[in-house]
């Protein structure tokens, strides 16, 4: 499946090269004032697969000091109980804890797609697509913005069009900031050429540099992002996403992708920085839009598969297969877990190795896209074709 190189039949809001999201990126809709009953689906995609069981750890299963003996230690000593469950938040997710504690937010531990490949780009594409299929001429965002007529509108925050919005009708707008992943190609070049005397082509060196530095240091592959922004400058970003939510409720299903999660090694370095920046953009988010706007939105952060569920030599973990999805909003009944947890014993592991998927991602998107699009199940059929029922 080759991705596509531009949008189909809205304009590329916004271009170049920027240090953040700011009005002068800012699409130029018109203020609209009514304000639609409908919900608003957000979905937050972790290209290169997070380690969920890094972020939430199952602490009381008696297999995890053993299977990961310096991943869980920080866990295990200092995390926060997520009541009910038998896990715990990582001390660098303690806000998600809170909110978990609220009830603003639920988790999946064993989410995933139908993909046996552990592919990075197989397991994205299943995902996007939503048809169980690797190839596909829409996208799952795309068909749900048709299934919602013409009151409902998409928009992408991406640094390039995402599968998801493919053949679709909805608005893109470059995501970029501090973390984005800048292509190394003849755009690069003119970049650094147009930079090279002034301060502006240091800065740009630097983070280049300490992008690349971080990529050799966790083993992580550059493709697996796809070109998404790093996780840094989320935060800054989402300040200036909330705004345009609140200008355009009818912006009713919105995608943001990031990358930056494969973590082959030096995992508790790396997660240990990317994930409060991760937690600082979903709570810019909530308070960005406001009461009222986070009751009416549903967020769902989520990565194309889990990772092992023992370290490696490398005091990382590989590419695995169940992984941990996010339910955060106003109203979505949090503080549980959604879908079992068969536990850590060799029995229970897929294939011996990683999480199991009982929780299909259809199911999931399914159960938000009804109760925030109102969708009934004839429509959640052709949306995501094969969904085996709602989470």
């Amino acid at each position: 499946m080759h991705r596509p190189a531009s949008p189909t039949r809205r304009q590329l809001l916004g271009a170049g090269l920027a240090l953040g999201l700011g009005n002068a990126l800012r699409p130029a809709f018109a203020l609209e004032t009514d304000t639609p009953r409908d919900g608003r689906l957000i979905v937050i995609f972790l290209r290169g697969a997070l380690d969920g069981l890094f972020a939430f750890a199952p602490v009381a299963d008696p297999q995890l000091p053993s299977l990961r003996p310096s991943l869980s230690r920080e866990v295990l000593s200092n995390g926060i109980p997520l009541a009910g469950s038998g896990f715990a938040a990582h001390p660098a997710c303690r806000a998600l804890a809170d909110l978990y504690a609220t009830n603003e937010l639920a988790f999946a531990p064993c989410f995933g797609t139908t993909d046996r490949s552990r592919s990075h780009f197989q397991a994205q594409d299943l995902l996007e697509l939503g048809n169980g299929q690797t190839q596909g001429r829409q996208g799952f965002l795309a068909r749900a913005g048709e299934a919602a007529g013409a009151h409902v509108r998409s928009i992408g925050f991406s640094a390039s069009p995402p599968l998801t919005l493919q053949g679709g009708d909805a608005e893109l707008m470059p995501l970029s900031g501090s973390g984005l992943q800048v292509r190394h190609d003849r755009t690069l070049d003119a970049i650094l050429a147009m930079h090279s005397q002034q301060r502006s082509g240091k800065a740009i060196e630097q983070a280049l540099s300490s992008q690349a530095e971080l990529e050799r240091a966790t083993g992580m592959d550059p493709k697996a992002s796809r070109g998404a922004a790093g996780v840094a400058g989320f935060a800054k970003a989402a300040t200036t996403m909330t705004r345009i939510f609140r200008e355009q409720p009818r912006l009713g299903m919105a995608f943001i992708d990031l990358g930056g999660f494969d973590t082959h090694a030096e995992e508790e370095n790396a997660l240990g920085r990317s994930l409060p920046q991760l937690t600082e953009g979903l709570l810019a988010l909530r308070e960005g839009l406001g009461a009222t706007e986070w009751r009416r939105t549903q967020v769902l952060v989520c990565s194309e598969f889990g990772r092992t569920a023992r370290e490696n030599g490398t005091r990382g973990t590989d590419h695995g297969h169940g992984g941990l999805a996010l339910l955060l909003g106003g109203t979505i009944a949090g503080g549980r877990q959604i879908g079992d947890f068969p536990g850590l014993s060799d029995g229970q592991l897929n294939e011996g190795r990683d999480l199991r998927v009982t929780v299909d991602w259809r199911s999931l998107l399914g159960r938000m896209l009804k109760e925030t699009q109102g969708f009934d199940m004839a429509t959640l059929q052709r949306v995501l074709p094969g969904i085996p029922g709602l989470a």
